[in-house]
C-alpha cells in the first residue's frame, strides 16, 4: 500500500470517528442523566459478618466516621445524589429502611422508593445511587445487611436551614455598566455582598454559595435549582468565579447574575443589565468562515488536528470573530477536510 493511500484511508477512518463520535458526543454533553450524575460517592465494606465499615467519602453532603463499626451516616443535602460502593456484595446486600423496619430501597428486596421516578433509584450489583428526595429523608433511620443483622447502623438526615429570600445581601455586576454597547465575547466582572462566593464543593451553606449568569432569562424563583444548561443561557461557575467570558450573538440581551447555593438553587439575590452586542467584520460564507476558524487560508491545509480543535472551541461555546463557533462549523471543516 502506497503512502498517499495509507493516509487517505486514515483520513476517512478520522471522519468516520468524528462524525459518529466526537460530534454527536459534543452535542449531547448538556443532557447528562440523573443517573449518571452524582455527588456523592460512599465506599463501605464489611468486617467478617459482624459490621459494616466506611471506606472513604468523596463529595459533600454526608459526614460519618471512617474509623468505627457501624457509623451513623448523616446526610445532610436533600435533591442530592449519593452513590454508595459495596465491597461486601454479593455476601452482605446493603438496604435502607424506616424505623419500623420496612425496606425504602433494598440491593435483596424490593423497597417502597425504588420506583420513585424522583429517587431514581440504580442498582448496579456492587454500586447503587438514589437522589434523597424530602419524602425520602423523613423516612431514612437505618443502613443494613439483609444478610447479617449485627451489620446495621443509622442514618440521620441533618440538612442545613437556608434562607433563599434573605434581608441582607446582593450581589451585582462591576462590569460592564448597564446599556453598555459591547463586542462578542463579553466579559463580565461580577460582586457580591454580605453573601459568601465559594465554590460548590463546600457543600450548602446558609448564606453562601456561587454565582450564576442567566443571558435572556428569567430569574429562577428562590429555592427553585437554576438550571444547568448554556445551550439555554444558564451558565453556572461552580468553582466560585467571579468572572466570566460569553460569547452572545450580535443584538441586544437581557443579562443577569444570580447566586445558588451548592446544589444551584437559587437565592433571591441578582443583579440585571441590558446589553448590546456590536456585530464584528466577520466572513459570512460558511466555507471562508470555516477556514477562518480552523485559521488556514486553503481548504487543503485543513489537518485532523485542526479538526479536533475546531470540535473542541465548538464544546467550549468558544468565539471565533465574535461569533459562537456551531455546529454547522465543525460540519463544513470536516467536509472540507473530507475533500482533501
Amino acid at each position: 500500500m502506497g503512502t498517499e493511500e495509507s493516509q487517505n484511508i486514515t483520513r476517512r477512518i478520522a471522519i468516520q470517528t468524528i462524525v459518529g463520535g466526537a460530534v454527536v458526543g459534543a452535542v449531547s454533553t448538556d443532557d447528562v442523566s440523573a443517573a449518571s450524575h452524582v455527588d456523592t460517592t460512599v465506599a463501605i465494606n464489611n468486617v467478617g459478618a459482624s459490621a459494616w465499615t466506611v471506606d472513604t467519602v468523596n463529595g459533600t453532603g454526608l459526614t460519618t466516621d471512617t474509623d468505627t463499626e457501624n457509623p451513623t451516616l448523616t446526610l445532610t443535602e436533600t435533591d442530592h445524589r449519593y452513590r454508595f460502593e459495596n465491597g461486601g456484595y454479593p455476601s452482605h446486600p446493603l438496604a435502607f429502611r424506616n424505623d419500623e423496619g420496612a425496606a425504602l430501597l433494598s440491593q435483596s428486596t424490593t423497597g417502597s422508593f425504588e420506583t420513585d421516578s424522583a429517587v431514581n433509584w440504580v442498582d448496579d450489583d456492587d454500586t447503587v445511587a438514589f437522589t434523597l428526595t424530602d419524602d425520602l429523608a423523613s423516612e431514612m433511620a437505618e443502613y443494613h445487611c439483609t444478610v447479617h443483622s449485627s451489620m446495621v447502623g443509622t442514618v440521620t438526615v441533618d440538612e442545613p436551614t437556608v434562607d433563599y429570600t434573605p434581608n441582607v445581601g446582593s450581589v451585582s455586576f462591576t462590569n460592564p455598566d448597564d446599556g453598555a454597547v459591547v463586542t462578542t465575547p463579553v466579559s463580565f466582572e461580577m460582586t457580591a455582598s454580605n453573601f459568601t462566593v465559594e465554590p460548590a464543593s463546600n457543600g450548602v451553606r446558609d448564606g453562601a454559595g456561587h454565582l450564576h449568569i442567566l443571558v435572556d432569562q428569567p430569574a429562577i424563583e428562590p429555592g427553585v435549582a437554576i438550571p444547568n444548561n448554556e445551550a439555554n443561557g444558564y451558565y453556572h461557575y461552580g468553582d466560585g468565579s467571579t468572572s466570566a467570558e460569553i460569547a452572545l450573538q450580535p443584538g441586544a440581551h437581557t443579562v443577569r447574575v444570580q447566586a445558588g447555593d451548592a446544589m444551584h438553587r437559587a437565592y433571591d439575590l441578582t443583579d440585571t443589565v441590558q446589553l448590546t452586542v456590536e456585530a464584528n467584520d466577520a466572513p459570512t460564507d460558511p466555507e471562508a468562515r470555516a477556514l477562518r476558524i480552523a485559521d488556514v487560508n486553503d481548504p487543503s491545509e485543513l489537518t485532523q488536528d485542526d479538526v479536533t480543535a475546531t470540535i473542541t472551541r465548538f464544546e467550549r461555546g468558544e468565539a471565533v470573530d465574535g461569533v459562537a463557533v456551531t455546529q454547522d462549523d465543525v460540519t463544513t471543516v470536516i467536509t472540507l477536510f473530507g475533500r482533501n
